[in-house]
């Protein structure tokens, strides 16, 4: 059994040094509580990471086709409501009247504060975990179809429009322009200035920012058209088992002043909102490390620590002996009493 613990001790990582061959001193405790007040910390640190988990972003395939996507609208047009013509035509070249389930409710153009105006929209960042649960809050818009006061000189525009996820896009023109109608509007009357409060694809969450969200364009010609192109990437949020399925979407636009006099060019002003969705899907989850590879990367950091505190305590002695002498690294230490030298002092001492 001896033998065997001899052989065992052979292949220790950490050998241990008996305590005559040990020297204590002040550098050395205060190297000691260093080493023990760094590695607390670093269990500490690591407790709250493994509380916490961590954020897991992946990409993987859309592969899922929804019939029921909406497109989420709140915004205001500096003209009559009964001046304006909605509509949605996508990829299959299927037409859908979108005033059929939006509202409209007559209002005085205004300004809110804490709108960008005429500022390039290019706020596409991805939202953070904490920032959608917080912000998560389902809505419906209480009402579908309705037109209020719409002889005010600007329109509400707002509410969910079904379509499907192919790509197309959503436009506001005036009656007349781009579609035969029994009514005209001037030329004169033109005013597509706008402000966009909302403008979100899938599940209506109205705290969640997106691009679009509180800008706004002016302008003073009639005949300005205002393009958005937008590509909308299907992203989950997901934590403790709680899922947020919704959309993002970067955006590019573009604006020109319409040339309708030019019979071989389709120049229509108006409000164009151009959607495309990605083949791909973001999944972003908080996940957790298993416990027991916590434990292991806990030991193995801890371990790495204590070698570490040895080298440098080794090198600041060896540089000290270097700079001041011997003399002086051995000022302060204490050597425990015990060993072979120390026995056959004592001896001589007993003899005489």
């Amino acid at each position: 059994m001896d033998g065997f613990t001899s052989r065992v001790r052979t292949f220790d990582a950490f050998p241990k040094v008996d305590s005559q061959h040990t020297v204590r001193s002040q550098r050395g405790g205060f190297s000691t509580l260093m080493t023990i007040f760094v590695g607390l910390l670093i269990v500490w640190v690591e407790i709250g990471g493994f509380l916490g988990g961590y954020v897991d972003r992946q990409f993987t395939v859309d592969d899922e086709i929804k019939s029921n996507l909406f497109i989420n609208v709140d915004m205001l047009v500096a003209m009559p409501c009964e001046f304006l013509h909605t509509n949605v035509l996508d990829l299959t070249r299927d037409r859908y009247l979108a005033g059929e389930t939006l509202n409209f409710e007559g209002l005085n153009f205004f300004i809110p504060e804490g709108f960008k105006i005429n500022n390039p929209n290019d706020a596409h960042d991805t939202p953070e975990l904490d920032e959608i649960m917080r912000e998560s809050m389902r809505a419906e818009f209480r009402i579908e179809g309705a037109r209020i006061n719409e002889g005010a000189p600007a329109c509400h525009i707002f509410g969910s429009i079904p379509v499907n996820q192919v790509k197309g896009d959503f436009h506001i023109t005036a009656k007349g322009y781009g579609y035969r109608d029994r009514a005209h509007v001037p030329v004169e009357a033109l005013n597509f200035t706008h402000l966009i409060q909302e403008f979100s694809f899938g599940e209506f969450y109205p705290f969640i920012n997106n691009p679009l969200d509180a800008t706004g364009k002016t302008t003073e010609e009639n005949l300005q058209a205002y393009k958005y192109h937008t590509k909308v990437v299907p992203t989950l949020y997901q934590r403790l088992g709680l899922i947020i399925d919704t959309n993002q979407y970067a955006l590019t636009e573009s604006q020109h002043v319409c040339n309708i006099k030019d019979p071989n060019k389709l120049d229509i002003p108006g409000i164009y909102f151009r959607y495309d969705f990605e083949p791909i899907k973001l999944i972003i989850i908080e996940r957790r490390l298993p416990f027991i590879q916590f434990v292991a990367k806990l030991a193995t950091i801890l371990g790495g620590l204590l070698i570490l505190a040895g080298y440098l305590y080794r090198l600041y002695d060896r540089l000290l002996g270097i700079l001041f002498g011997k003399k002086y690294v051995e000022k302060n230490t204490e050597r425990k009493s015990g060993g072979l030298l120390d026995n056959d002092v004592k001896e001589s001492f007993q003899d005489i």
